[in-house]
């Protein structure tokens, strides 16, 4: 160890927690994979029931509507909901762990399952793909990002970006996974020791799997990042902005990637609440994670209204053409109240509740932040990605747009394929719980070899050992 720190509560707040021997954490853990056996089965039944007639209803989509991109916003917004979410929240356990904060140590597992999410995106992704215009027709190519590529290029390279984000989230969980799959194989029975033993792949704990473990998470979390940046950037740009004449911003490939993180974060903080309250995890999930999470769902926050106004004064100043066509569009046009909702419970309403304190400094007062921030992520999805796609194909190559289109309402084929992706992307995550422990059991003990409560002055604070 080559320094401390020391973290401080002011009198009367939560004190801090106290060690535990680590024979009881792995107990306590690997308990949680058969806690509640038979509700989350019920669960996980409905989950597949929903997410069986969501992928039913987007092939019947596809055969009703393959010939009119402009019924696809639906489906589009809720691709990049997902991407967003689950594509952000792993980042909640990478940039922390590489600045060695250890208050995020029960917090990475959380995280990292959130990369399974991108399983449904692959297959959600497919029907959406077909329906992108190529970029060029009858010998006129439309304003793209692709610019002597071929004509089937976004369809192909987007696809690429997005397994590879995938596969890296996988790899950066299954990484991070093996000691948890050793402690399976040891101190489990049945069919999950039995998985334990295969994939711990002979993991013993030496000092030379220990170098290598960090060094693949460090690698994989490091490729995660600019995956996922450039992931954001390659959705923006060909399913939003190349759908509309004339949309030209530089910072809304950036907006996109800055929401996801706060997605994402808001994802982590509120299935953090809902694993230590059903699992009853009070001891291994303490104040401390959701105090220093709501700092950065706050932050994010700020971010977002910075973001958003840095793309919107240059369109208002400048007042061309096709910034007043952008403005009717995506702002004062057929989704305005879906906009100033979207604003409101994404900025607005979280900028107020988190701003206070005691509101960080709780477990209770930042889930409802998350929840308000999830709601307007989904909205002002909605409010971008509808509007896009429904300018129709033949006004794609205008210089800009001239014809404001209609409001396109949701039917009942968009609002099962909704439930229905949404559903998909959560089950496995619900199911991965029933394989290893919701909490990383090597990361937990680490917190707690890290840690030390102490009596600081007239307050109770933990001293924080920081390793090399």
């Amino acid at each position: 160890m080559s320094k401390t720190d020391t973290n401080t509560h002011n009198k009367g707040h939560h004190l801090p927690p106290k060690n535990v021997p680590f024979n009881e954490i792995t107990k306590d853990l690997i308990a949680t994979t058969v806690t509640g056996s038979k509700k989350i089965k019920q669960i996980s039944i409905l989950l597949s029931i929903l997410s069986i007639i969501g992928i039913i209803a987007l092939i019947v989509k596809y055969f009703a509507d393959h010939d009119d991109s402009t019924k696809w916003g639906y489906v589009a917004a809720l691709i990049s909901f997902l991407l967003s979410v689950g594509g952000g929240a792993p980042m909640v356990g990478i940039a922390p762990v590489l600045a060695k904060a250890n208050w995020v140590r029960p917090v990475t597992r959380i995280s990292a399952i959130f990369s399974l999410t991108g399983v449904s995106t692959l297959i959600l992704i497919i029907p959406l793909m077909m329906m992108l215009p190529p970029l060029m027709v009858d010998g006129v190519r439309r304003r793209s990002i692709w610019f002597e590529g071929p004509i089937y290029s976004p369809h192909v390279w987007d696809y690429v970006a997005l397994m590879g984000l995938v596969l890296t989230g996988l790899a950066l969980f299954y990484s991070a996974a093996l000691p948890d799959f050793a402690a399976m194989r040891e101190h489990s029975s049945g069919w999950r020791k039995n998985l334990g033993k295969t994939l711990s792949r002979g993991w013993i704990g030496t000092d030379s799997q220990w170098r290598t473990l960090r060094m693949r998470i460090g690698m994989f979390g490091t490729f995660y990042f600019l995956i996922l940046i450039f992931v954001n950037f390659l959705f923006a740009t060909d399913f939003a902005m190349s759908m509309v004449p004339g949309w030209r911003d530089a910072i809304f490939p950036m907006y996109h990637a800055i929401t996801s993180l706060q997605g994402g974060v808001a994802i982590v903080v509120a299935s953090l609440w809902i694993i230590r309250k059903y699992f009853k995890l009070e001891k291994y999930i303490h104040v401390d994670q959701f105090w220093s999470l709501s700092r950065l769902l706050f932050a994010l926050t700020l971010l977002w209204i910075y973001f958003f106004y840095s793309a919107f004064i240059v369109f208002w100043y400048g007042r061309s053409a096709n910034d007043i066509a952008w403005i009717e569009l995506l702002i004062t046009g057929p989704m305005m109240w879906v906009f100033l909702t979207g604003a409101f419970f994404i900025w607005i309403a979280p900028w107020w509740w988190l701003i206070w304190n005691k509101v960080r400094r709780s477990v209770n007062g930042p889930i409802i932040g998350a929840i308000l921030i999830l709601i307007g992520l989904f909205l002002d999805r909605l409010r971008l990605f509808v509007t896009a796609w429904s300018v129709p194909t033949e006004s794609i190559h205008e210089k800009y747009l001239k014809i404001i289109p209609e409001l396109v309402l949701p039917n009942y084929l968009d609002i099962l394929i909704i439930i229905g992706g949404i559903s998909l992307a959560f089950l496995p995550v619900l199911l991965i719980s029933r394989v290893i422990p919701v909490l990383s059991i090597w990361e937990v003990q680490q917190f707690n070899l890290l840690a030390k409560p102490i009596k600081y002055m007239k307050t109770h604070g933990v001293l924080v050992a920081k390793p090399d």
